[in-house]
């Protein structure tokens, strides 16, 4: 992909440099298929700058490991991605590209010691990035947060040879853990920085827009059920206690058009308690008892609600294809909760948010 640079198009791609977030070099004529945005997630793109108009400056503009390429729409980044691989050849028309997130340096960065007491769990992460990934790394990563209803005991060691991503991840996956994104901001002097951020809750909690008819391109509804995807009852068990395991008990969800359909699940080994067993089968069963119901929704990247402005990662966006009804009896409209995104250039330029599992239902 070549994105042409007349007024209707306000994309460009710029070189970064990771020391001090300051522009290197435009770069109009990078291709790129695609990109793609995970909250909580690394991912990659290849890309490849032709050897035709390349600008003067182009081995510093690509050092690989020294800058990140950012998409930016009217100076505003979409995405970012660091440059860790530049491929060369002698006879070749481009210089081959891998690009990779953010995650990727955060990956690269040792956890040495320390102790968390009954710390805010959201601190804990952004104490983690600054500590080990910030403070004396000469780079432009900024690490924020969000006061938190939860506080954690934690405790790190040099030798277990934890990154500051499998730290950061592994406190991300406990029950109520953190949540935390990434993204690119453009500062008042026009360099960038990027920001990790954590929060109890990633994202707003209420939908902020709205994609409808005119912006999209394809609209899909995936209707599931089955012993992962929906059941009538279900019971939360934990591992035994001596010769008994502690189980919630089945909680009903009666449906007349369909049979019994069962699920047994473990929300965590440690849980002894039946009444937090019972809230987890009885949150569990509203979520489950009529399927899953994921929406794929490709929109058109220069209609769709402006992305990093309209909505963020994180954020809830309402639905509606009413238009077509007659096919979706069941669910023409809703709302869903973004965890991330792909924008591709392929004959048309679309945007597909990629939301998260129980999104249909709010949840």
């Amino acid at each position: 992909m070549t994105i042409d640079t007349h007024p209707n198009t306000p994309l460009s791609w710029l070189s970064v440099s990771l020391v001090t977030g300051e522009v290197i070099a435009e770069l109009p004529d990078l291709q790129c298929d695609s990109i793609e945005y995970h909250l909580m997630e690394g991912c990659t793109a290849d890309a490849a700058l032709p050897w035709d108009n390349i600008p003067d400056n182009w081995f510093d503009a690509l050092l690989p490991g020294g800058v990140a390429l950012l998409l930016v729409r009217d100076e505003e980044p979409l995405w970012g991605g660091i440059v860790t691989d530049m491929q060369r050849d002698a006879d070749g028309p481009s210089i081959a590209l891998k690009l990779e997130t953010i995650e990727a340096y955060l990956d690269s960065c040792p956890v040495g010691d320390k102790t968390y007491t009954q710390s805010l769990q959201t601190e804990i992460g952004r104490d983690i990035v600054q500590k080990w990934a910030i403070d004396g790394m000469r780079n432009c990563l900024v690490a924020t947060a969000d006061d938190s209803d939860q506080r954690r005991d934690r405790t790190y060691q040099d030798q277990d040879d934890k990154s500051v991503l499998s730290a950061i991840q592994e406190l991300a996956g406990i029950e109520d853990g953190p949540e935390w994104g990434s993204w690119w901001e453009r500062q008042d002097d026009g360099s960038y920085r990027c920001h990790i951020h954590f929060s109890d809750h990633y994202g707003a909690t209420e939908p902020v827009t709205e994609f409808s008819l005119p912006q999209t391109t394809q609209f899909q509804l995936d209707y599931q059920f089955g012993k992962d995807t929906g059941a009538t009852r279900v019971r939360a068990v934990s591992t035994a206690d001596g010769d008994t395991r502690p189980s919630s008990g089945w909680i009903i969800s009666p449906d007349p058009y369909r049979p019994v359909w069962s699920l047994t699940f473990t929300p965590s080994t440690s849980i002894t308690d039946i009444e937090q067993l019972t809230g987890h089968a009885t949150a569990k069963s509203i979520s489950v008892k009529d399927g899953a119901k994921p929406v794929n929704i490709v929109l058109d990247l220069l209609t769709a609600p402006k992305l990093g402005v309209e909505w963020t990662p994180g954020d809830m966006v309402r639905w509606d294809i009413d238009y077509t009804s007659d096919r979706f009896p069941d669910l023409s409209e809703g709302v869903m909760r973004i965890i991330g995104y792909k924008i591709e250039w392929s004959g048309s330029w679309t945007i597909t948010p990629i939301t998260q599992k129980e999104a249909t239902d709010g949840q």
